[in-house]
C-alpha cells in the first residue's frame, strides 16, 4: 500500500535507479530524480519526454541543489554512489565526496521534513566470512567503497526517530537488464568476456558471492517504502535470496553452459580477499519479499538481446570505469 506521495531517487537515471524510477511510476508514485547524468539520460528519458518524473539535472554534492530538490518530498532512495572498489580506487577524493559527505548532506537536510529514508548498501560491507553472514554479522570494510558505506549507514540509523524512519539495503552483486545497462558486473562481466574473448577467467574461485537480478533490487525498495514503520525503521535487510549465492567458479560454470565453447581460466596468482555467502531470511519474513529472477534467468535475457542485435557487450558505454574516470571530477565547495 502507498504511504508516501512524492518519492526522490538519487541516481534515479542509473543501472538500478532507472528500472525503479519506471516501477514506481507505474505504480502512481510522483517520482523526483536527482542524477548529474554523468551516464546520461537514456535510461529515464522516455519519463521526461511524457512528463512523468521530475529530473533534476545536478551533482549530489551541491548543497543548494539538494535544498532546493528534497522539498515537497515525503521519501528518499538514496541510490547515487560511486560504485564498486575499482572506481572508488580510481577517484577516491571523488568517491569519498559523493559516497560519504554528499549522504551526510542529504541526511541532514531529509530530516527536516522527510519521512522515510531508505539508503542503498552492500552485502561487500561482510568482507570476508567462512560462515554464513546475516544482518547481525559485524561488517568488515577490505575496501574504499565499502568503507563510505559502512560509515554512511551508520550515521544514517543514529538518526531514528519518531519522525524520521531510516533503512539500510544491503544489496547483493546486482545483474540482469536495465534501461542503463552495465558490463562491469561480475555477471555480465563473465558473459562479456565469454563472447568477446572466448574465455572467462576467475581469481578466487571457490569464493563466494551473492547475486540479485536488478528488478527485484528495485521490488525491494517499493517493499522498504510500503512496509510499515515498525518494519522499517532502524531496520538493515540483506537484498537478495539464499539460492543465489554463488562461488566464482559456479557463476562462469553458469555461463559457460549457455556458451559452451567458453575456456575458463583459474587465476591462482591473483588474489580476492572478498567472500560472503549471504542470509536473506530476514527481508523474506519481515517484509515478505521474495525474488522473481534468478541468475539463469538473467544470462537467458542478456544473451537473447545480444543475440537479437539490441545489445553490445563491448561498448564502453556499458562501463563504469570509462565514463566515470573521464567525467568525475573533485567537487570545488
Amino acid at each position: 500500500m502507498k504511504k508516501f506521495d512524492s518519492i526522490l531517487i538519487t541516481g534515479g537515471a542509473g543501472y538500478i535507479g532507472s528500472v525503479l524510477t519506471g516501477k514506481l511510476i507505474d505504480r502512481g508514485y510522483n517520482v523526483k530524480v536527482l542524477d548529474s547524468l554523468v551516464f546520461g539520460l537514456d535510461g529515464i528519458s522516455k519519463y521526461v519526454k511524457d512528463k512523468k518524473v521530475q529530473l533534476v539535472d545536478h551533482d549530489i554534492r551541491d548543497i543548494n541543489a539538494l535544498e532546493h530538490t528534497i522539498r515537497d518530498i515525503d521519501c528518499v532512495i538514496h541510490l547515487a554512489a560511486i560504485v564498486g572498489e575499482p572506481l572508488c580506487n580510481k577517484i577516491p577524493e571523488a568517491a569519498r565526496q559523493i559516497n560519504e559527505h554528499a549522504t551526510q548532506n542529504l541526511l541532514k537536510l531529509s530530516k527536516k521534513s522527510v519521512k522515510r529514508f531508505v539508503f542503498g548498501s552492500t552485502c561487500s560491507n561482510y568482507g570476508s566470512s567462512s560462515d554464513l553472514v546475516n544482518e547481525e554479522t559485524p561488517v568488515n570494510s577490505l575496501s574504499l567503497y565499502s568503507e563510505t558505506k559502512v560509515n554512511s549507514e551508520s550515521r544514517i540509523l543514529a538518526e531514528k526517530a519518531n519522525e524520521f524512519e531510516p533503512c539500510v539495503l544491503r544489496f547483493a552483486t546486482a545483474f540482469g537488464l536495465s534501461p542503463r545497462m552495465r558490463f562491469d558486473l561480475l555477471l555480465q562481466e563473465f558473459i562479456r568476456d565469454a563472447i568477446v574473448n572466448g574465455k572467462i577467467s576467475v581469481f578466487g574461485p571457490q569464493y563466494w558471492r551473492p547475486l540479485v537480478h536488478v528488478q527485484d533490487i528495485s521490488d525491494a525498495c517499493i517493499n522498504s517504502i510500503e512496509a510499515d514503520s515498525e518494519l522499517v525503521s532502524g531496520q538493515i535487510y540483506n537484498v537478495g535470496d539464499n539460492s543465489q549465492n554463488y562461488t566464482k567458479i559456479a557463476l562462469a560454470e553458469a555461463v559457460k553452459e549457455h556458451l559452451p565453447e567458453t575456456e575458463i581460466e583459474v587465476q591462482q596468482l591473483r588474489k580476492d580477499p572478498r567472500n560472503y555467502k549471504v542470509s536473506f531470511d530476514k527481508i523474506q519474513s519481515k517484509l515478505n519479499y521474495h525474488i522473481t529472477k534468478t541468475v539463469n534467468d538473467g544470462i537467458i535475457e542478456i544473451l537473447d538481446e545480444i543475440k537479437a542485435g539490441r545489445l553490445d557487450p563491448k561498448e564502453s558505454e556499458f562501463s563504469n570505469m570509462s565514463r566515470l574516470t573521464e567525467n568525475v571530477k573533485v567537487f570545488k565547495v
